[in-house]
């Protein structure tokens, strides 16, 4: 998760003046981007809650921010949980990030341990607590002077295995440092990097079921903050950005598939640090960043939606309150993901779990990002319900021309809902639009976000509208659109079912976005007579025939396939930046990266022609030839066309599209985003640099050093609490990262410190026996005595066995009143230190 925020104010006024935040009614709390769900409400009052999970036979337990587990069940029959069953109240800093129900028993990954709990008297309700691993932490390692001491850089992340093997994913151990190098020479090398994969952190552990075994699976993940196993045994985790901390570490949230061996990109390879890993790319970037990618479920078992949502991942993304589902196709050389976002919340959404019955429960914190209103906050449950099975789904959109969009439904529309639909259909474009985009009022308060929601947007009018002859595919006709950006379809709301009582109210609009990607396919029958003509999501013949099904447009493709006939796919290959990390907005890497080399491998059953830009590569021989490997080099915005034709026949059409590089020849699938549809153009953007945020009109006249003598000690002392490049005590959050924030964000977070407190930084309250309290950030905790950091700085050490209790404050140790002792030249000089980068040939005064 992230660390700063926007306020929803700021946020939707920003929002408004770019066309995104246009909704005239408050948004609801949960709002469904697809008709036929209801929301409701659970009736149950919780703090803040970290994990849930349902068992098979209903009972859904729930895992807290405080560290006490909950057990909820549902007494009067209506299908919403009503009681709670605490069956561990004792409330601590170290509360669980991971569970797992297996084997009749609630497993919960903690900090340094591996707990369950099990029904020992057979009445449904957990009683008794078993340590099941614990002392898995290499002690050298964890004494590592570079190794921080935070919660996340222990355990989190839990799963166990079809063979009850366990995996735990362990934090990464120095996000802001992620090579961990020796920056002063205290450690006998300056400059020197103390990464290892080996250190036993950035990691998922393998242990055998009996805990004896212990293996380094993977390396060079970031905080994996949940790992779920799906239907074919695979093991895949969401993973949070980095490149807030580390400029090419992890840009995104990603989804990932954990295979053994493998490094997953933070730290990424480094030419000088970390020369001699591959850094996998993941099977889904959530994209613009910060998402903050939280806690995911497989759909299996009772299936939550329609059937063809069986066995996808449904996911909570944290601080902008979203729901997505990702369905996965495999392939013999990797996994290939397509993305839907399904809903928009108006809180923190955390985790979700899968009833035995179908629905789908969302865990959600109150208050502000990043990290809403701690502990004691008061959390929300919500139950989604597949509650009308005859409203027509959306399954699919894309752009079928440079002057048409598509949208196809998996039933027929009503006539009826359809009358004047071109003056209710809105499609904006922008290279950030999105579904849903007018319910998103909640944003962390980082730089590229604020430049997400400034960058351009433009209405597309919609000249006019039709719908196929079996009512289930929309035709949209707009004016050339060739930019490939993102294009947010707005669409009436179909016949969509009013709630009923006790249900989250839903505005009736269906929200879907499209874009330029996919493949423009035509089939041809060797008769001469019947032919087909549109758009394909992907090259590779079976992932394009999954990912669209519910389609009767496609459907009637994948028919005329088994035909004797030409299938002819055209478009054009991005093939930049393939095994190399993407680079956030504005930074920049220390160190030149090597052109890649990209081997594009092609290989069918039947005899196909290849042609790759203005040359005829390579043409298959019937009967024989059916591999085709063309080497290039992938270029930013330099996307290379190639035209690909094949023969079908009676037999099912099979076409494998994999590639690799000159850095590793291993074969992998290609994501939905390298394919570009023919008339797609690239667009570029001039991002804010650091000249340009220098003129910021809030800092116009501040001086940098003044702000910085402010910061270690005049006036402000921040420093007695924070560090900035390196000055500073590492009492609270280290400030560095304040360069890719705005102004606002900043500034409202020094003026409310306490609207969002980062969990690795929460007060804790700590009552004496004999009277006396002390309040401040546990700073060292030991086994014997707790070190706490008051406001400021101070470090105040208490005798554990003079502890009565220890209860987390709802708000920050830092001063509420620091703005109040500046002058407002002194506040602008402070906020110059800390939303600019120095100058490389700044002189220290």
């Amino acid at each position: 998760m992230h660390t700063l925020i926007l306020s929803i104010i700021a946020v939707m006024a920003l929002a408004t003046t770019c066309g995104v935040g246009r909704a005239a009614e408050a948004p609801p709390a949960v709002q469904v981007f697809v008709p036929g769900f209801a929301v409701r409400p659970l009736p149950v009052k919780l703090t803040n809650l970290v994990n849930i999970e349902y068992a098979p036979d209903g009972r859904l337990f729930a895992a807290g921010y405080d560290g006490r587990i909950h057990m909820l069940t549902d007494t009067d029959g209506d299908g919403l949980e009503d009681k709670i069953t605490t069956i561990w109240d004792k409330t601590s800093a170290d509360y669980p990030l991971g569970m797992v129900v297996h084997d009749k028993a609630v497993y919960i990954l903690l900090k340094e341990e591996l707990v369950r709990f099990v029904d020992t008297d057979g009445d449904g309700v957990p009683d008794k607590r078993e340590v099941v691993l614990k002392d898995w932490d290499d002690l050298k390692t964890a004494k590592h002077p570079l190794i921080l001491k935070r919660r996340v850089d222990y355990g989190m992340g839990l799963a166990v295995g079809p063979d009850g093997s366990i995996y735990i994913g362990m934090g990464n151990g120095a996000y802001n440092n992620a090579y961990m190098l020796d920056t002063d020479g205290k450690l006998g090398a300056k400059g020197k990097s103390h990464y290892d994969p080996k250190n036993g952190r950035g990691c998922v552990l393998k242990f055998s079921p009996d805990g004896k075994k212990k293996e380094i699976l993977l390396t060079g993940v970031r905080y994996l903050m949940s790992m779920q196993f799906n239907s074919h045994g695979d093991l895949f985790a969401t993973d949070q950005e980095g490149a807030t901390w580390l400029p090419n570490g992890n840009p995104f949230d990603e989804l990932l598939h954990l295979q053994a061996g493998r490094h997953y990109g933070f730290p990424p390879r480094h030419p000088k640090y970390l020369p001699d890993v591959i850094d996998e790319p993941s099977v889904y970037d959530y994209a613009p960043q910060h998402q903050s990618l939280c806690g995911f479920r497989f759909n299996d078992g009772t299936a939550f939606g329609p059937s063809s949502w069986k066995g996808d991942a449904l996911l909570a993304g944290f601080t902008r309150g979203k729901l997505y589902r990702t369905k996965l196709a495999k392939t013999d050389v990797g996994y290939v993901a397509r993305n839907q976002l399904i809903a928009g919340l108006q809180s923190l959404a955390v985790d979700v779990a899968l009833s035995p019955k179908g629905e789908l429960v969302v865990a959600c914190h109150t208050g502000k990002p990043d990290w809403g209103t701690g502990p004691q906050g008061a959390g929300l449950l919500y139950k989604l319900r597949y509650s009308d099975v005859n409203a027509p789904l959306p399954v699919a959109a894309w752009s079928a021309g440079p002057g048409e969009f598509r949208v196809a439904f998996d039933k027929p529309l009503d006539p009826k809902e359809l009358k004047s639909l071109a003056k209710q259909v809105r499609i904006t474009a922008g290279k950030y639009a999105s579904a849903g985009d007018r319910f998103e009022t909640t944003r962390p308060g980082y730089e590229v976000v604020k430049q997400q929601v400034a960058a351009p947007r433009h209405d597309v009018p919609v000249l006019s509208a039709s719908v196929s002859a079996d009512g289930r595919t929309l035709v949209l006709n707009t004016p050339t659109n060739s930019e490939a950006v993102n294009y947010a379809l707005t669409l009436p709301g179909l016949g969509r079912t009013p709630p009923s009582k006790g249900e989250v109210v839903q505005q009736p609009g269906i929200d879907l976005v499209s874009d330029l990607t996919g493949v423009a396919a035509k089939w041809k029958a060797a008769s001469g007579g019947e032919s087909w003509s549109g758009w394909l999501p992907h090259a590779d013949l079976a992932v394009a025939s999954q990912f669209t099904q519910g389609s009767s447009e496609h459907e009637r493709l994948f028919v005329a396939l088994k035909k004797p006939g030409t299938l002819t796919l055209r478009g054009q290959f991005d093939l930049w930046q393939m095994l190399q990390p993407a680079i956030q907005p504005n930074a920049k890497l220390d160190y030149e990266r090597p052109v890649e080399t990209v081997t594009v491998v092609v290989e069918a059953a039947s005899p196909f022609r290849l042609t790759w830009g203005k040359d005829e590569h390579a043409s298959a021989k019937e009967n024989t030839g059916h591999r085709v490997a063309v080497k290039t080099t992938g270029r930013e915005n330099q996307w290379l066309p190639y035209s690909l034709a094949i023969t079908t026949s009676e037999q099912d059409a099979k076409l494998r599209i994999s590639w690799f590089t000159d850095a590793d020849p291993r074969p992998r699938a290609f994501p939905l985003r390298r394919f570009l549809l023919p008339w797609a153009k690239p667009i570029t953007d001039k991002p804010v640099t650091p000249a340009d945020r220098a003129t910021m009109p809030e800092l116009a006249g501040g001086d940098r050093e003044r702000g910085r003598k402010l910061f270690l000690g005049e006036v402000a002392n921040c420093s007695k609490c924070h560090q900035v490049r390196g000055e500073g005590a590492k009492v609270g959050p280290d400030l560095s990262n304040l360069v890719h924030r705005d102004y606002d964000s900043v500034l409202r977070d020094i003026l409310e410190p306490s609207a969002a407190i980062n969990p690795d930084y929460l007060a804790y309250t700590v009552n004496l026996g004999d009277g006396r309290t002390f309040t401040g950030i546990i700073h060292a905790d030991g086994k014997d005595k707790l070190t706490l950091a008051d406001g400021t700085g101070k470090l105040i050490e208490v005798a554990r066995k003079d502890i009565d209790t220890i209860t987390p404050s709802k708000v920050s140790v830092m001063p509420q009143d620091v703005v109040k002792q500046l002058k407002p030249e002194q506040l602008r000089d402070l906020m110059t230190f800390l939303l600019l980068e120095p100058a490389k040939t700044e002189p220290r005064k």
